[in-house]
């Protein structure tokens, strides 16, 4: 009975090991913060100039097709472009439905991928510090905005985020003005504040107060789009934040520079938004609008 049982024993072990092989749920579910950066990076850089795919998604597709720990920059390209497609002059996003069924996945696959997503996502969602509290707070008017105006949510967050310090600025507190825009060709209230200029000396200014901070975020909507410097330099033909925060900074909205005389305005945006993962909105919004 003893070599039987061996065998049996044997028998089971080989089974688990195949289970395993073919569907390794804590290979593909385990990421580290790196790889997650890592996966983002790339994909945000392949979707420049076309239109921005989830990073999310992207990961989870790769993670049944390869081993997430390993697989190679270019796999992850190829994989975000699964996610892109092109239509004469216009590039689209594909919801991950789409692509799944392109790839003839199964239902256990499918399974795998949107379990996959729920992980990714849990990082985020399991956040609740002020600075996630703040960008809901204001995300639902970001996406309005984008719908009206064309500004990616995620640009108009950021801009929020470094322009009233994630709303703690008098500014934004007491006139819900998120975005220090002054009083210039404006017929509403306005609210008269000290400003440091020229050479850090201290001057009144004229600001713009608002009723509410959806106001006033509709407003910079209005305001970016009502200057035609920026349409110049090519905010509203722009699909990705990449290219958005280049063109604002090119446009001359802020004067920001490092030590070196350099500009780094659109660094500056585009490090909130990687480091909160403010493009997962815009991809979602994006994808909701074709």
């Amino acid at each position: 009975m003893k070599p039987l049982k061996l065998v049996f024993f044997a028998m089971i072990a080989i089974m688990i090991f195949v289970l395993w092989k073919m569907f390794p749920t804590e290979q593909k579910t385990f990421i580290t913060n790196d790889r997650m950066k890592e996966i983002q990076s790339i994909v945000d850089n392949a979707s420049k100039g076309k239109v921005q795919a989830n990073w999310q998604n992207v990961a989870a597709i790769a993670a049944i097709e390869y081993n997430i720990d390993t697989v190679e920059p270019y796999n992850i390209e190829q994989t975000t472009n699964l996610f892109i497609e092109k239509e004469g002059n216009e590039y689209k996003l594909k919801n991950i439905e789409k692509v799944m069924d392109t790839l003839n996945y199964t239902d256990e696959q499918k399974s795998q991928v949107k379990s996959y997503i729920t992980y990714l996502d849990s990082f985020k969602k399991g956040n609740k510090s002020n600075q996630y509290e703040f960008i809901a707070e204001i995300e639902s008017a970001a996406v309005d905005n984008y719908k009206e105006y064309g500004i990616l949510p995620s640009i108009t967050i950021a801009q929020a985020i470094l322009e009233s310090e994630w709303g703690k600025s008098g500014l934004s507190q007491k006139y819900n003005n998120l975005f220090g825009i002054k009083g210039h060709n404006w017929d509403g209230a306005v609210a008269s504040m000290d400003t440091k200029e020229f050479h850090n000396q201290k001057t009144k200014s004229d600001f713009r107060a608002y009723n509410s901070i959806d106001e006033s975020i509709d407003d910079h909507g209005a305001f970016l789009k009502e200057n035609q410097r920026y349409e110049k330099h090519g905010l509203f033909e722009a699909n990705t934040y990449m290219e958005q925060a280049q063109a604002l900074e090119d446009a001359g909205y802020s004067t920001a520079e490092n030590e070196k005389g350099e500009k780094i305005y659109s660094k500056m945006l585009t490090d909130i938004i990687q480091q909160y993962q403010l493009q997962l909105i815009d991809s979602n919004v994006t994808s909701d609008k074709l």
